[in-house]
């Protein structure tokens, strides 16, 4: 899973970056103090950087993002501002945006940057591609398309069934609370309305769609008093 890192202390801005970027298999780790902001990175390996310019504005904050820029080789967008302006790029900014976002635009935009991150090398020294592929007996999840298939059709997942799944495989075989699994799939920050009865409604879906028999399940088990883990086969390909 991605993972992209967020400054900011407006709490609706942290949720709604957080469903968007989840639904689409990614994390956003939210920070709230600025000098915290190169240990996130480097604790996540952050893909990108966004930087809310009303929490920090632009001022106060460019002595910290052009240490950033020198540290880390990743696009740096800055949200919020009244118009883009030309010392943002002249600092090494990749991209300033305006209020309101639009999240769809936003995502787009961030993908183009990346790539012109990734490094080019030749065949010769590239590096082998990684597995995409989670073999679960007759389930197979694909990474690369985002879904899941049992016996080759389409077992029409949404985003975040998809992600409560895989990260339930990744954490194997270990026992993961309600809570964790809240902060794991639906972000660091998520609405204090997101209580653990969402999880157990997610959970619920998923066995209906995977296991065999979901009324006895075999692959997501319950820990009662303590939430829930993945035990079944698993194979990477």
């Amino acid at each position: 899973m991605q993972h992209f890192t967020l400054v900011t202390k407006q709490l609706s801005l942290a949720i709604d970056f957080s469903q968007y970027f989840s639904d689409h298999g990614c994390f956003v780790d939210t920070v709230e103090h600025p000098s915290d902001c190169a240990t996130k990175i480097q604790q996540k390996n952050s893909s990108a950087l966004f930087w809310d310019l009303s929490s920090f504005p632009w001022e106060a904050s460019q002595p910290e993002l052009t240490k950033l820029r020198e540290q880390f080789k990743l696009p740096i967008t800055l949200i919020g501002a009244s118009k883009p302006f030309i010392a943002a790029f002249a600092a090494g900014i990749d991209d300033v945006l305006t209020l309101p976002l639009d999240f769809e635009t936003t995502f787009a935009r961030l993908q183009q940057r990346m790539r012109l991150y990734q490094p080019t090398t030749s065949p010769s020294s590239q590096q082998p591609i990684p597995n995409h592929k989670i073999i679960l007996d007759d389930v197979t999840i694909d990474r690369q398309k985002y879904k899941a298939f049992k016996h080759g059709q389409d077992l029409g997942l949404t985003p975040k069934e998809l992600k409560l799944l895989i990260y339930l495989v990744e954490q194997r075989p270990r026992v993961l609370s309600r809570q964790q699994l809240l902060a794991g799939v639906w972000g660091d920050i998520y609405d204090i309305s997101q209580t653990s009865r969402m999880v157990d409604m997610h959970i619920s879906h998923l066995r209906d769609k995977i296991e065999p028999n979901p009324k006895q399940p075999t692959r997501i088990k319950t820990v009662r008093g303590f939430g829930y883990h993945f035990v079944g086969n698993c194979q990477e390909i």
